[in-house]
């Protein structure tokens, strides 16, 4: 894995063109969408490029990575009800897959953004879901993560004991994990609950270990936002000189991260320490200021929580008409914040079933490729086993051959040694005959009268007697080699022999 922390725009493009002539596969699909990750989600384009290619080609896992990709950024520019509506397009791709890392992110993703959107009880089931998965698969980290989150739906829901409780369990996770940036969260968490629990002191020292933390890590995101915990913590201990510190550590940070909806409600609880202090000009400023921002990334809880600060500011100057008027609007839109839930639940599942026929298309069509891979993967199987098969018979047939037509040469030469040893002992009476001082020679003329051959066939078979092949006798006697074979016919007919083995044999006895 490669990593561009640091590195500039053009080296980011280059790695991009590389990936670029990649083919299209499932890996060309997760390098682009590790690319933008580590490009700090700001290449959309990288992930449509992802998501395309993944379609193209059915991979079903990475169209839910980066379906999921497109809601974490979607959360990242406050558009809680677009990232709803794409980590559950995500969680309908995932929720088949082996994947499970995958899935338990998908899972604790969209539970941070129903989180965002005020509806608890629905995070608080996806968030539960991915806790079963995370400790089934035996991964802390995850664990830890997914505790964290429970843990801030219960302070959503003003369960405080509930929430330290998950806070705290999570840390233990982190400690085990050696994971610093995961103990800076739970650390700002756990402070955050006793700050409304109103257990000034651990608020306090668990603040202070996040920021310590926080400023080891470099994270000057978490700074900022340790900053903003620290001063509502001095605001409600009535320390506001303190308080007013420490927000105007907050805001500026927090505004070079652009973490709009930490600005807003900076601006608005420093207002309320100015208030404290009487310094109403400049309370008035920071408050409608923070409105503003509430606003413009609306905001319904700082919206809610500015509103509010207006009642105590009217009623401090005594303009109580316009203190009624700003209580209204807080009432007005602190209703509709719970109201916002069901409405934001049905545009999403409206969304999501808008697009469910078109994703089912996708994931059938990604089965039936499975399927036609499977079964020419199969038949490939049965074309290698029949070819195997053939080829053993073939081989089979090869040996058998062999060893029949070896056993005829051994058959050949056996006879073959037989006669030659007839030959040599018909050589040795003839000697044996010769050396007796015989007055003539026997003459197998004489010895062969009684079978009544013919002078040709005594020729011939004396040739046999000689040891002569069929084409020798055919070429001493000046005959054709088929009136040699009717001689040799004759022969064995009138001797009552059926070879030339036996035709010595005779002439032996």
């Amino acid at each position: 894995m490669f990593s561009l922390y640091g590195q500039n725009t053009d080296k980011i493009d280059s790695i991009y063109q590389q990936i670029q002539s990649m083919p299209d596969t499932p890996e060309k699909v997760n390098r682009l969408l590790r690319l933008n990750r580590q490009s700090h989600y700001n290449r959309p384009d990288f992930v449509e490029k992802a998501l395309n290619i993944a379609k193209d080609i059915y991979y079903i896992d990475g169209i839910g990575k980066a379906y999921d990709m497109k809601g974490y950024m979607s959360r990242k520019k406050n558009n809680f009800v677009k990232s709803v509506e794409y980590h559950k397009r995500a969680l309908g791709f995932l929720e088949k897959s082996k994947d499970s890392l995958s899935k338990i992110i998908c899972l604790n993703n969209l539970g941070v953004s129903l989180r965002k959107l005020n509806d608890e009880q629905e995070a608080y089931k996806y968030y539960l879901k991915a806790l079963e998965l995370a400790k089934a698969s035996k991964n802390n980290k995850q664990i830890a993560r997914v505790l964290n989150g429970i843990g801030n739906v219960f302070i959503n829901t003003e369960e405080y004991d509930k929430a330290l409780f998950y806070f705290k369990k999570s840390l233990k996770y982190e400690f085990q994990n050696k994971n610093p940036r995961g103990q800076e969260y739970n650390f700002a968490n756990i402070g955050e609950v006793y700050i409304y629990k109103k257990q000034y002191d651990s608020a306090e020292t668990y603040l202070h270990k996040s920021l310590d933390l926080a400023k080891v890590l470099y994270s000057a995101k978490k700074v900022g936002i340790e900053n903003n915990l620290l001063g509502l913590l001095y605001k409600e201990k009535g320390d506001y000189i303190q308080s007013i510190m420490y927000y105007n550590k907050a805001i500026p940070m927090l505004e070079a991260q652009n973490i709009q909806r930490y600005v807003a409600n900076s601006y608005i609880n420093r207002g309320l320490s100015k208030l404290a202090l009487k310094k109403y000009k400049e309370a008035y400023q920071d408050i409608n200021k923070g409105i503003e921002i509430a606003k413009k990334i609306k905001s319904k809880e700082n919206i809610s929580l500015g509103y509010n600060a207006l009642v105590r500011y009217y009623e401090a100057v005594h303009n109580y008409k316009k203190a009624l008027q700003a209580h209204k609007t807080a009432k007005k839109i602190h209703d509709s914040i719970v109201n916002i839930t069901t409405k934001n639940s049905i545009i999403t599942n409206q969304i999501i079933y808008e697009t469910h026929e078109k994703d089912e298309k996708i994931k059938q069509l990604a089965l039936e490729k499975e399927r036609e891979q499977q079964a020419s993967k199969r038949n490939f199987l049965w074309m290698i086993a029949i070819a195997s098969g053939s080829i053993i018979i073939l081989i089979f047939f090869y040996m058998l051959f062999s060893l029949r037509r070896k056993n005829k040469e051994l058959e050949l030469e056996q006879k073959n040694s037989e006669i030659q040893s007839y030959i040599l002992k018909i050589k040795e009476l003839e000697e044996k005959m010769q050396e007796g001082n015989q007055p003539q020679k026997i003459d197998l003329n004489d010895r062969l009268k009684d079978f009544d051959l013919t002078k040709r066939e005594i020729d011939v078979l004396k040739l046999i007697a000689e040891g002569y092949s069929n084409d020798e006798i055919a070429e001493k006697m000046f005959i054709s080699k088929n009136t040699v074979k009717s001689h040799i016919k004759n022969i064995y007919l009138k001797l009552d022999v059926k070879n030339r083995i036996q035709v010595l044999k005779k002439l032996q006895k």
